[in-house]
């Protein structure tokens, strides 16, 4: 091999390893950029009450993060709740319901306030206190991880009146 060969070899090889190489540090920086700036975040925006019976009352989701979040399930865990002569004590459901796919930034959907119990329409609850999990994906190219955020959710009643507390866990 001649020496002008070699020399033109070595430039060019310094230089495809220099761009292969900043792009791969650029990826990384990019990577953790989007892990821990601009995550899904979600929250509990509101409660709607549409009617006068506190048991059609609903959660209203909303992700405040900058990507969007994947695959929504909903855990609940030490449900207590008393509807007519019903007392229900230290209820748990995973995973159950339909997932909601895709909640992108900003977006908002609403889950009823008593998930996974079926009663009529019309019924008010007298009681219900539980531990509400909203457990979601977060993707990025080549990476997926499943993230998760809590809730305490309480029902109080006042003669007719009633409201919804909800505090993070």
């Amino acid at each position: 091999m001649s020496l002008e060969l070699v020399d033109q070899l070595l430039h060019y090889g310094s230089i495809a390893l220099q761009v292969f190489g900043a792009t791969s540090i650029l990826g990384i920086i990019g990577f953790l950029t989007a892990y821990y700036a601009f995550p899904p975040n979600l929250s509990i925006e509101e409660v709607k009450d549409k009617t006068r019976h506190n048991f059609e009352s609903r959660l209203v989701i909303k992700n405040i993060g900058k990507l969007p979040a994947f695959n929504i399930v909903t855990d609940i865990s030490t449900m207590n709740f008393v509807i007519g002569g019903i007392n229900m004590t230290n209820m748990n459901a995973t995973d159950c319901g339909v997932p909601i796919t895709k909640l992108a930034s900003g977006e908002k959907t609403d889950i009823a306030a008593v998930p996974h119990v079926g009663m009529p329409v019309g019924s008010s609850l007298k009681s219900c206190d539980y531990n509400l999990k909203l457990k979601y994906e977060f993707r990025l190219p080549f990476y997926k991880t499943i993230m998760e955020r809590n809730w305490h959710i309480e029902l109080r009643n006042s003669g007719d009146e009633f409201t919804w507390q909800v505090s993070m866990r």
